[in-house]
């Protein structure tokens, strides 16, 4: 049999080499190549490899990327859409032509939805609206009479107790037919703002002066800003600050206490209207601004009201780009703070 081959690697002051023998009878013939052109060959291949690989690395992780961001925007615009859904923007909706079709049914399903929300929406609220408009007239009528009967009765006497307990649940029908109209006016978008320059501070000195003549036995203490002025609808903002001043008065303590603080903030006008209460349970106040929402449960007469008020006067502050919100306070407190802009600008969280 022919001889076998001996292979050995070795270093030399000319580089490396790759050393083969094999021997002969008379004779041992030794091959010798140099491993530096296969080294140098190894280099670029490695060099080659290191920037490459990284680079298809990248390309497949942002080919990936941009596919699953396709496969996503449906699923993205889907839920811009129903985050944007508000009681003024049921008229969302998503285009079903420029999504994928595996999501079509999908986006077609929740379009159906809005529609029926915002017909059903629309009708309630054009009912509510209706109604108000139709019962405006008779009422005002049946109060006229009442009033004008009232005149002609002996003073003092059943008649007239009774035809003045009637014209005091007229005024109330009354009351709840207008905040229901303007409630109505507010989830249209149409509750339309005559501004002028209101002066916040002569307003608050006038409750403050109600508040002492309605319930002398209650301590107010004040905390207003001289000057405060805001660009606003007078005749609608005044009922707001009634509201407050009037829950201070009718949620509050024997011998209890009401403050009243206005200041400017930045580009707003903040007035919180703190009093002694009881407190408010987790679940009513989660649900203190809902319409007809009041905290007894039965709904009687021992407190006054329809539960109309706080939601108006929210929509009232939404409208001037402010906001009404129920504050956290220690316990025995209420407070609530209204929020107003200066100008004609809605407000921003993050300026407050």
């Amino acid at each position: 049999p022919p001889p076998q081959p001996r292979f050995v690697t070795t270093r030399t002051d000319q580089g490396s080499w790759r050393i083969g023998a094999v021997n002969f009878s008379h004779i041992r013939v030794a091959i010798a190549v140099s491993l530096y052109p296969v080294q140098q060959e190894m280099a670029v291949i490695r060099n080659l490899f290191s920037v490459s690989i990284p680079g298809v690395l990248l390309l497949i992780a942002a080919g990936a990327w941009g596919m699953a961001g396709s496969a996503l925007h449906p699923i993205r615009s889907l839920t811009g859409t129903i985050r944007q859904i508000t009681v003024k923007g049921l008229d969302q909706r998503i285009p079903a032509a420029i999504t994928d079709v595996e999501f079509m049914e999908l986006i077609q399903v929740f379009n159906q939805m809005m529609e029926r929300l915002e017909r059903s929406f629309t009708q309630a609220s054009r009912f509510s609206a209706d109604a108000a408009h139709e019962l405006k007239t008779p009422l005002a009528i049946l109060q006229g009479e009442l009033e004008q009967t009232l005149h002609q009765v002996d003073p003092g006497s059943e008649a007239q107790q009774r035809i003045s307990s009637l014209l005091d649940e007229v005024r109330r029908l009354s009351t709840i037919v207008r905040k229901l109209l303007l409630l109505s006016l507010a989830d249209a978008g149409q509750l339309s703002l005559h501004r002028v320059e209101v002066d916040l501070t002569a307003l608050l000195v006038e409750m403050v002066e109600d508040i002492e003549l309605l319930a002398p036995e209650l301590s107010v203490q004040t905390e207003i800003t001289p000057g405060l002025q805001v660009q606003g609808d007078r005749d609608l903002l005044i009922p707001v600050l009634q509201n407050l001043c009037s829950n201070a008065i009718k949620y509050n303590l024997t011998q209890g206490w009401v403050r009243i603080q206005a200041t400017r903030i930045g580009l707003a006008v903040q007035v919180t209207i703190t009093n002694a209460s009881n407190d408010i349970l987790a679940h009513d106040r989660a649900r203190i601004f809902d319409r007809f929402h009041r905290g007894d449960p039965a709904h009687t007469r021992k407190t006054d009201g329809v539960g109309l008020g706080l939601s108006l006067a929210r929509e009232i502050a939404q409208a001037h780009g402010g906001n009404l919100t129920l504050d956290d306070t220690p316990a025995g407190q209420t407070a609530f703070t209204l929020t107003l802009p200066t100008s004609q600008e809605p407000l921003r969280l993050s300026s407050l």
